[in-house]
């Protein structure tokens, strides 16, 4: 009977060390930090993160570098970005050639060597209530008296399609205009956005190159 008592203390003792020191239990949960994380294609941000906030638009008098290609080389232009609220747009000029003029409905860019009270070289922009189609047959019948016009569609890089009227040939001449205009007319929900650049056969090319950049940067925001 005593051996059989031992018998029975022995056997619970090594029940007791085998679920002591038996094999961890292998269904214990895994750390947190040891999953992988779960990505989106792009951008490899955990999925359900914010995307990036877009660039922040500059901010008036704000000024900075660009380039620009003049004569077949790229050249750096320094520009200052303007915002004109009652016309309701913002651009960019090259503020060391052009001075600006700003009235509450218009803007102008006139050339530093130019005479600021009868300019030939500058660049204005304006607003009309008037919609895009009417405002442009009405200039292209004004510049029609004096010039052989021509009339497109230009998309512009922040403004989008644009009605472009270009008077540089003389009415009946057949030949270039000492003075040349280029008009944009952008349409927009309450009217239009206009962008004149006024200047010379002489320097047709510097000039026209250096508005044309300019309009490029206009971009229309609400009145």
């Amino acid at each position: 009977m005593k051996k059989k008592a031992i018998c029975l203390l022995l056997a619970s003792a090594l029940f007791l060390l085998a679920a002591c020191g038996g094999t961890p239990n292998t269904a214990e949960a895994p750390d947190a930090e040891s999953l992988p994380q779960i990505t989106d294609d792009v951008n490899g941000a955990p999925d359900g993160a914010s995307e990036p906030d877009a660039e922040p638009s500059r901010q008036d008098g704000e000024r900075y570098e660009g380039a620009i290609t003049l004569e077949g080389m790229e050249q750096t232009v320094p520009y200052e970005h303007i915002v004109n609220q009652t016309a309701g747009f913002e651009m960019d000029y090259d503020y060391e050639k052009f001075v600006r003029h700003s009235e509450a409905d218009r803007e102008r860019f006139i050339s530093i060597w130019d005479d600021p009270e009868n300019p030939e070289y500058f660049l204005e922009v304006t607003y009309s209530q008037e919609d895009a189609e009417t405002v442009a047959a009405a200039i292209s019948e004004e510049l029609s008296t004096d010039y052989e016009i021509t009339r497109g569609s230009f998309e512009l890089d922040h403004a989008g399609s644009s009605i472009r009227i270009s008077a540089s040939e003389v009415k009946g001449g057949g030949y270039t205009a000492d003075q040349m205009q280029i008009v944009y007319i952008i349409p927009t929900d309450d009217g239009c956005r206009i962008a004149t650049a006024h200047y010379g056969t002489d320097s047709a090319d510097l000039f026209g190159a250096r508005f044309r950049a300019m309009v490029s940067t206009l971009s229309v925001i609400d009145r």
